[in-house]
């Protein structure tokens, strides 16, 4: 059989006509929403409107329908009710439009089987006419580069990241989640129903997109299973694939079907493949969002051993037993290490055998002391630096924004020269100062090239993904 033609034409549209738009509507959900993340973002192309009696919304000129415009139009988001498609698809033929995507919702996942002959018909109409559909019930694209965005609020800059979602408002939470911790996107992807073009022909895409080098996915069902089995293959063994599957229990799967009309089926011959592709599954969006940070920041680990270092006895003592389970190993650190920390910190004992419990990390001086010679071991592949805001010590030593600021940079170099992954872990904070200086610490450590977790446990499980990811690839690391 032929190839299919490549769908690169999607995600660089030159114009969009958004049908649907009200005239009362702010930059809130539907039309008025896409109208102002485009305006935000900065689309380079032309915006046309449509609406049947307004001379202009947001500053943008209105036609009363698609045929009205007098330039070309390729690229249509639809926001119509779904009795209004058919009409609205015959104008895009008209009009010569390559792509049709359907906010609107109300066909197959409503239940209705006479919805869902709609959808048919309109599906096989535009393939008939050449055009292709995403949706209907999506949020479509966000791709940075090509200044789409599907949400306000979604950042300019592209980056390595390609997500696939069934469910747009997981797309949304996807980039917001992961925003504040340095992830950047490729492209973003929001199929719905996926009538037309379903996860298969997207993860196909994405894997042979130079723009992209991490790819996520979110799922609620199984459309043409063999083909996405195949495809799911191709992409695990090209980049790093991490999915997350809904339907996990009976009333998963009952909300899956409501949602976007998809069957979820076996978890467990799911899980099968994924383990066969050598692709990670994860139980949560925020497992989802790590997997990106970590594959982003980290990218590989030489084995499992890890170091914590950090001030506060009772966090690492947790965090030996949450990094074990998640199956990283704490080794004890060598006399020549411990004796190097030994003349830094102001205790000795347990505090330096790993969890290194120290108030040298609070102090200007020891700080690079402390990171130093853990780096350097020979027995040590990977280094977590748990710290918190807003109470405690930490809240009382000098300026909190320099010495923020100085330890970002530290981490950052001890990783460079060292090549040793650092990690920091971040623990929640308990007042609105705390939290902004979170904040604030979190994107100092990004931009110095850090992974950064919300918490050790997150982190802990996030590397020993990747542990395993690296063994399914024949990438194996030193044993436990």
């Amino acid at each position: 059989m032929p190839e299919a033609p490549s769908l690169d034409f999607i995600f660089h549209p030159k114009s969009i006509a958004i049908a649907g738009v009200s005239a009362k509507e702010g930059a809130g959900f539907g039309g008025g929403g896409f109208v102002a993340s485009l305006q935000e973002i900065g689309f380079r192309g032309p915006i046309y409107l449509i609406h049947p009696t307004a001379p202009a919304i947001r500053g943008l000129k209105c036609y009363p329908s698609l045929r009205d415009i007098p330039d070309d139009v390729d690229y249509v988001i639809s926001s119509v009710p779904a009795r209004f498609v058919p009409q609205l698809l015959e104008d895009c033929i008209a009009k010569g439009v390559r792509v049709l995507h359907l906010f609107t919702a109300g066909f197959t996942e409503t239940g209705d089987a006479e919805r869902a002959r709609m959808e048919q018909a309109i599906v096989a109409r535009a393939r008939e006419a050449g055009i292709r559909i995403i949706g209907p019930n999506c949020m479509g694209l966000y791709v940075p580069a090509s200044r789409l965005a599907m949400m306000p609020g979604q950042p300019p800059e592209p980056g390595p990241v390609g997500m696939v979602s069934q469910s747009g408002m997981n797309a949304g939470e996807f980039v917001r989640y992961a925003t504040p911790r340095g992830v950047r996107c490729s492209k973003v992807i929001s199929f719905g129903n996926g009538a037309d073009l379903k996860a298969a022909d997207f993860l196909d895409y994405l894997a042979d997109d130079p723009e992209t080098g991490i790819i996520v996915s979110y799922l609620e069902g199984i459309q043409d299973g063999p083909r996405l089995a195949r495809v799911i293959r191709r992409t695990a063994a090209l980049k790093p694939l991490v999915i997350l599957k809904s339907g996990r229990t009976e009333a998963g799967s009952r909300a899956a079907n409501s949602h976007t009309a998809s069957l979820a089926g076996s978890l467990q011959v799911f899980d099968a493949l994924c383990r066969q592709a050598g692709a990670i599954r994860v139980e949560s969006l925020e497992e989802l969002t790590d997997m990106a940070v970590t594959f982003q920041f980290v990218k590989r680990l030489s084995g499992p051993n890890i170091v914590v270092v950090g001030g506060g006895g009772g966090a690492s003592v947790l965090a030996a037993d949450d990094l074990a389970a998640a199956g990283l190993a704490l080794p004890q650190l060598l006399p020549e290490t411990q004796e190097a920390l030994a003349k830094v910190t102001h205790e000795a004992g347990t505090s330096i055998r790993n969890p290194i419990d120290t108030t040298s990390v609070w102090e200007e001086e020891g700080f690079e002391a402390t990171f130093r010679p853990v780096a350097e071991a020979p027995n040590v592949d990977v280094i977590l630096y748990h710290t918190g805001f807003g109470t405690g010590p930490m809240a009382r030593v000098g300026d909190v924004r320099t010495r923020m600021a100085r330890q970002a940079e530290t981490l950052g170099r001890v990783q460079q020269e060292s090549g040793k992954p650092v990690v920091v872990a971040i623990r929640p904070a308990t007042n609105v100062e705390g939290f902004q200086q979170s904040l604030d610490f979190q994107e100092l450590c990004w931009r110095a090239g850090l992974a950064t977790y919300p918490s050790i446990a997150r982190a802990g499980v996030a590397l020993g993904h990747l542990l395993r990811w690296q063994r399914m690839r024949g990438e194996i690391p030193r044993t436990l």
